[in-house]
This record gives C-alpha cells, sequence and structure tokens, in this order.
C-alpha cells in the first residue's frame, strides 16, 4: 500500500488486485516454508509497504536459505 500511495494510485482496482494476489503468494511461501507467525506477519507487512519488490525480495531470501542448506 506505501508505494500505490506514494504514486496516487490507491484507487486503482487492478494495482489493488495485484497487492491482494502478492500478499497471498507471500502468505502461501512463507508457510510453505515453515516459518513461524511473526516473520509470516513481518514479511506480509514488507509486501504490503513495498508490493512487488517485497515479494522479490521474499523470494530471494527463500533461494539464499535454500541454497545454504545443501
Amino acid at each position: 500500500m506505501g508505494v500505490m500511495w506514494l504514486l496516487g494510485v490507491e484507487q486503482s482496482s487492478v494495482l489493488l488486485m495485484l497487492l491482494v494476489a502478492a500478499l497471498g503468494l507471500t502468505f502461501w511461501e512463507t508457510r510453505e516454508q515453515g516459518y513461524e507467525l511473526k516473520v509470516t506477519i513481518w514479511w506480509l507487512s514488507l509486501v504490503a509497504m513495498t508490493h512487488v519488490l517485497g515479494y522479490i525480495g521474499l523470494r530471494g531470501w527463500v533461494a539464499g536459505r535454500k541454497r545454504g542448506d545443501r
């Protein structure tokens, strides 16, 4: 919501639907990875504020952790 507010497009239903989709994917990914609730809420708030950049950050974080587990 933060980036959308700064750009002044908070009334755009398409962007709002994309934000909801990004939040849903974020929730799904964090629960799939087994993160505790506090970490899940942190990632959700980051994605809510930064939208796509936050989701890309989450995917990078997960990929880095998977690579380190090998």
